[in-house]
């Protein structure tokens, strides 16, 4: 491992030091004396750590490989430290705690706790901002503490699945990032409060769970356990604004011009998408009397079809027992997912509609003569064919994994092929809800698949495929040996 991996990882495990002291001023605030203690010592525990583990020297030039290390690296060591709270708190087995974590973190929102409303409060203000650090990345908050030189920014950036930036460095969009993301937080926790007169407390952690699609919720009815209609409004508004790829609202600001977001092919397509599936969810549900009339089941349906297409996760019922139309639907909305460069999972809408447009191009222009040029074109931009290669080889490695998870968890854990797909789309999509029954007798080995599916698909893939890959280790010690050489060591 290279001195860059190295300050790399020391970096976030001192940034998971940070987030460790809010909910130690939560526990304060409720009198959790016990709780308080822990929070307070643990955070200081594992900053001190982080600071033991750094090399002094910062971080240099960062290349792709060790970005890729750092991002697939450091998702695994916050989970374990995230996972702690859970073994200290509430006595979770080790394997549970860090499903838990890990569920967090990548703001999956599947749980193995059977009954969250018994915890503290501090705990589950922890369960919350794991998903709300996690929704807008690890690593970009990691970038917040750290300055990289060079070109090391852009190498961390893509390395937790950003393809883009909108201002003239990547530091300034991340930072950009950074305040839209606290903006909108802070909007819905309003709205929660004044608008659907839901606790402060309950407000904070549904607006955190909101805007980073993440879904746990502070009842164990999810949002269901609320009864409140108003909440639900909201909660589905900032569902779509979390799945939004945050790079259009940027340009959108900067431009000063709304019409940049409404231009936007993946936001206008992410409304028809869910407008098209609540429909038909609702009219499944009300045909097979699910739901008590037609409008209880269009509100069934659009906070559902919002929920699973942005991958938030969050349910006003068990969409276990929805009829096979419904859930058929759902299951498609797994695969779709949010807006790239969004909080949400899964593959993304962008890149579902490149590949319905390759073979659409592909066959209209088979039927054009031979020099004729035709440009590939998404709205108003030209994609090329890097772009499409790159698109193609992300759905291709993304679905083997699913198989491999599905059979795996099949195998493991006894399940018909359906149920276990549904829960390996739902942990590699980041999703939530699924066929499988969730929970603490799950079979450790099926939750360690889920652990794994969860991983790979919060960081698009590459990154832990790099991980396991021979040649990213040979890499490393490459470019430790040349750097040694090079200082004379």
């Amino acid at each position: 491992m290279t001195e860059n991996v190295s300050a790399g990882l020391a970096n976030v495990i001192r940034a998971a030091g940070v987030t460790l002291l809010l909910p130690a001023v939560v526990a304060w605030i409720y009198g959790e004396k016990s709780e308080f203690s822990f929070f307070l010592f643990y955070a200081v525990a594992i900053i001190l750590l982080g600071f033991l583990l750094y090399r002094k020297g910062g971080i240099g030039e960062v290349t792709l490989t060790e970005a890729f290390m750092i991002s697939s690296v450091g998702w695994l060591i916050v989970s374990a430290v995230g996972a702690v709270p859970y073994l200290y708190i509430a006595k979770m087995h080790p394997v549970d705690a860090y499903f838990e974590a890990m569920s967090g973190f990548t703001t999956t929102g599947m749980t193995v706790i059977e009954d969250v409303e018994v915890l503290p409060r501090s705990l589950l203000f922890w369960r919350a901002l794991t998903q709300w650090v996690g929704g807008i990345g690890i690593i970009l908050f990691f970038l917040l503490f750290i300055s990289p030189s060079g070109i090391g920014v852009w190498r961390l950036y893509r390395a937790e699945a950003r393809e883009e930036k909108a201002l003239a460095t990547t530091r300034e969009t991340v930072r950009y990032m950074w305040k839209l993301y606290l903006l909108y937080t802070a909007v819905c926790i309003l709205a929660l409060i004044f608008l659907a007169k839901l606790d402060p407390f309950d407000a904070v952690a549904h607006a955190f769970t909101v805007m980073s699609t993440g879904g746990f919720s502070t009842r164990n009815a999810s949002v269901g356990g609320l009864g409140n209609l108003t909440a639900e409004i909201i909660l589905v508004i900032f569902m779509l604004v979390g799945a939004t790829n945050f790079i259009v609202y940027i340009r959108a600001i900067t431009h000063r011009s709304l019409r940049m977001l409404l231009k936007s092919v993946e936001f206008k397509a992410c409304l028809l998408i869910v407008a098209v599936a609540s429909l038909l969810i609702a009219v499944d549900l009300f045909f097979n009397g699910v739901a008590g009339d037609f409008w209880e089941a269009l509100r069934y349906g659009i906070f559902h079809g919002a929920s699973i297409l942005t991958t938030t996760g969050y349910t006003l019922t068990d969409v276990a027992g929805f009829p096979n139309l419904a859930t058929w639907v759902l299951t498609i909305l797994m695969f779709i997912g949010g807006g790239l460069g969004s909080t949400g999972g899964a593959i993304k809408i962008i890149r579902i509609i490149i590949l319905v447009k390759a073979v659409h191009y592909m066959l209209f222009k088979s039927a054009l003569p031979e020099r004729a040029i035709k440009p590939f074109k998404i709205g108003d931009h030209v994609v090329g064919e890097d772009e499409i290669f790159r698109v193609m080889s992300f759905v291709s490695a993304y679905f083997i994994l699913i198989i491999i998870e599905g059979v795996l968890i099949s195998l493991l854990g006894g399940f018909n092929p359906l149920t276990a797909i549904s829960g390996a789309l739902s942990a590699q999509g980041n999703v939530g809800p699924c066929l499988l029954p969730v929970s603490k007798s799950l079979s450790d080995p099926v939750k360690v698949v889920l652990i794994f599916g969860m991983w790979a698909g919060r960081l698009e893939v590459f990154p832990v495929l790099a991980l396991l890959s021979p040649y990213t280790w040979r890499e490393l010690s490459r470019l430790k040996a040349l750097r040694k050489r090079r200082a004379g060591v």
